[in-house]
């Protein structure tokens, strides 16, 4: 059955003072660019007193780049990120707006990133050049964490033991730095298409011996952590991204929920999502899901449920839309999560199918300051 590209539950009534938005598939187009129009319109709505927040599977370091050009004051409370999935909740300030930010003195980023691992003892180091990251040069800080539920250090272990053994490459995300060791070719090139996607390249980490990789499993092994004690010894990750091919990633996905979960008499240990765009399987605490980060998210900052409208595209979206006040699902979204939206844009993300839609809710009046 084609689905429909208006309301199912019939036209809200409802007025919305929060918009909570994914990125990828959602607010960005299928280039994963954030267009002119779009950052313009919301800068418009922010103006007028409209909450734009941000709901997406990115770490904070990752949307950098996007809440930089969408450039809204934050002088009043600062601008609300949840990120990692719901496992983490922040407020981050514009320096351009605001001093606050210069009583931060949580979540530093590391000056020292390291660039791609190479099999030639020449490494190039981002230190050796200006880093362009918001979060790395301090044009973004974060003034507050509001919430933060990463993974056990047990599903940790598990999870790294089982890309080792599938010959997966994993993201180990520790603030803002991405841990990951390269063992071939392939895991080179997948988290090279990773970073090109989120504009992560200065974030990466390689925990490669000499900034080289090596085709040798006996290398790592649970003694050294299968080669990431070093993010190890620091603390348990937010989340773990395996990393694979396009082709595989229903296959790995499925294995994967099936060794974490499906031998577990207790309940889920580990909340497994297939990643969007896919080629890659991700890897949270239970608990976790991008509609918990926002139900935090909301208590923090003073604002009903019932006001905010959300928009999303994937898997990853579902407990998102249906926690809102409004679920709204792109045209191009999952079949999955147009079942639960309650509403479905007549627009694809390619299409500035949100400002489109939120253009309608503004001229219908639905649109007002929260509270009002």
């Amino acid at each position: 059955m084609e689905h429909v590209t208006t309301p199912k539950i019939g036209s809200s009534t409802k007025r919305f003072g929060m918009i909570a938005l994914d990125l990828d598939g959602t607010l960005l187009n299928s280039k994963h660019e954030l267009t002119d129009e779009t950052a313009a319109y919301l800068r418009r709505l922010h103006g007028k007193g409209i909450i734009v927040a941000i709901a997406t599977g990115r770490s904070a370091a990752c949307t950098a780049h996007i809440i930089a050009k969408l450039n809204l004051s934050s002088e009043k409370r600062g601008f609300p990120l949840v990120c990692s999935n719901g496992a983490r909740g922040l407020r981050v300030i514009n320096k351009a707006y605001s001093d606050l930010g210069s009583r931060s003195n949580q979540n530093r980023a590391s000056s020292t990133v390291h660039g791609a691992p190479h099999r030639s003892n020449t490494t190039i180091r981002a230190e050796d050049s200006k880093l362009t990251n918001p979060f790395l040069n301090r044009t973004l800080v974060v003034d507050e964490e509001l919430f933060h539920t990463p993974l056990s250090m047990s599903l940790t272990m598990t999870t790294l033991a089982l890309a080792h053994r599938l010959g997966c490459v994993t993201n180990y995300y520790l603030d803002h730095t991405i841990y990951a060791l390269i063992r071939n070719a392939e895991h080179l090139e997948f988290t090279q298409r990773y970073a090109n996607l989120t504009g992560s390249e200065e974030l990466y980490r390689y925990l490669n011996p000499n900034d080289y990789y090596v085709e040798n499993e006996g290398l790592y092994t649970e003694d050294n952590c299968y080669g990431y004690n070093e993010a190890v010894n620091q603390g348990p990750p937010s989340k773990l991204l395996v990393l694979c091919s396009t082709e595989h990633v229903d296959e790995i996905t499925a294995l994967v929920h099936q060794e974490l979960n499906g031998k577990k008499e207790n309940g889920a240990v580990a909340n497994v999502i297939r990643g969007s765009p896919p080629f890659f399987v991700e890897i949270l605490s239970p608990e976790v899901h991008k509609g918990q980060g926002l139900k935090k998210l909301c208590k923090k900052i003073g604002v009903s449920l019932e006001e905010v409208v959300a928009f999303g595209d994937g898997d990853n979206d579902i407990e998102f839309l249906q926690l809102a006040g409004w679920g709204v699902a792109m045209k191009n979204a999952r079949a999955v999560l147009k079942d639960v939206a309650d509403e479905i844009t007549v627009w694809s993300n390619d299409e500035n199918g949100v400002i489109k839609t939120l253009q309608r809710y503004e001229s219908e009046g639905k649109l007002s300051c929260v509270g009002e």
